[in-house]
């Protein structure tokens, strides 16, 4: 016999927005779905008082980094989370929740439902001291990238792959579109991407470029920055408008060691030319230079990036290429249709 399920209800902080892009997907699959957004359930006391209470005693020293002073509070962020998330369950009555970590809701208050409890690790982290915690008491346990899922095997848990994927109903090419801006960044600040982004500067001027931190920590000067930089956050549709008005999307993000973030997928997803610096797990998914381009250094980077402004035939290929791959085997709805495969096999 197979469990079959019609509601779910999704955990998860407001941003990135997997909740709702899974709430999308799982709605699609035939399955009601609910969003848990963890800010909007923290309690007043916690977010005014608490919470100042405790930066204050770090600040002062008084207590060691990450102590949380009012853990066994009843309107503390833990027990006021996981008292909220266990009324949520009573009022929409789920067959599952739903919980995607890092931050989360704790699940200690619903061990006696039948809820059928699923985790999923979406963190660049693999110390086992927070993945103990993160998957402690659910009853099929996920993690976006294969590492992750040896660690937590290797101490004795089940845990199971399940990567990222794109919301092919908020990323996707926008018929007309015209391609009018040579480059496109969209990231926080790092020592890295400061290094990149002036190099790429260096092959061409007309780059947008997105993310919170720029204008404060960047050593680029003020004049290039104030040219280029053209807010410190975009989403959504007008995310997925710019990407496609992109020629090339860059990424910079050789300090990921863990799977593979939403970036990829969804820069792909909207029919955009991705140029990417390396990661682990990218030849799990992806070919170099057939779904995407990959640099290995600075040099490279800027010969790349020459290359597909000048070769706008090879670049349409590639950005092809990669569109077809990820909508074909890369989108929450492919993920969603694995975990209730998963959540099926559930006796």
């Amino acid at each position: 016999m197979t469990k079959t399920i019609s509601r779910i209800l999704i955990a998860h902080p407001r941003f990135p927005p997997l909740a709702d892009d899974y709430a999308d997907a799982f709605d699609r699959a035939g399955v009601e779905a609910k969003t848990f957004i963890i800010e909007e359930q923290v309690h007043w006391v916690s977010r005014y008082v608490f919470r100042r209470i405790n930066k204050l005693a770090r600040t002062l020293r008084l207590v060691p980094r990450g102590t949380d002073l009012f853990r066994q509070h009843r309107l503390g962020e833990v027990n006021h989370l996981a008292t909220r998330l266990s009324e949520e369950v009573a009022a929409f009555e789920p067959d599952v929740v739903l919980c995607i970590h890092g931050k989360r809701a704790e699940i200690f208050q619903l061990q006696d439902s039948n809820v059928v409890k699923i985790g999923w690790w979406v963190e660049q982290s693999n110390d086992w001291s927070d993945l103990e915690a993160a998957s402690r008491g659910f009853d099929l346990y996920f993690a976006f990238a294969p590492e992750v899922v040896d660690t937590i095997v290797s101490h004795g848990r089940d845990a199971r792959y399940l990567p990222h994927g794109a919301n092919a109903r908020q990323h996707y090419p926008i018929a007309g579109s015209a391609k009018e801006i040579d480059l496109v960044f969209v990231g926080a600040w790092s020592p890295w991407r400061d290094q990149v982004i002036a190099s790429a500067f260096d092959v061409t001027q007309n780059i947008a470029l997105y993310g919170h931190s720029w204008l404060k920590k960047s050593r680029l000067p003020r004049d290039m920055l104030r040219r280029i930089h053209k807010g410190d956050l975009i989403l959504g549709t007008q995310l997925n408008a710019l990407h496609n008005k992109a020629r090339v999307v860059l990424n910079a993000d050789r300090t990921v060691r863990l799977g593979l973030n939403m970036r990829y997928f969804e820069v792909l997803a909207s029919g955009s030319c991705l140029l990417t610096d390396h990661a682990l797990d990218l030849h799990n998914y992806f070919a170099d230079n057939e779904h995407l381009c990959v640099y290995h250094d600075l040099e490279d980077m800027q010969r790349k990036l020459r290359w597909l402004l000048d070769n706008e035939d090879e670049r349409l290929r590639i950005s092809a290429n990669g569109f077809r791959e990820v909508t074909q085997h890369h989108t929450c709805d492919h993920r969603v249709q694995s975990l209730l495969a998963s959540i099926s096999e559930l006796r």
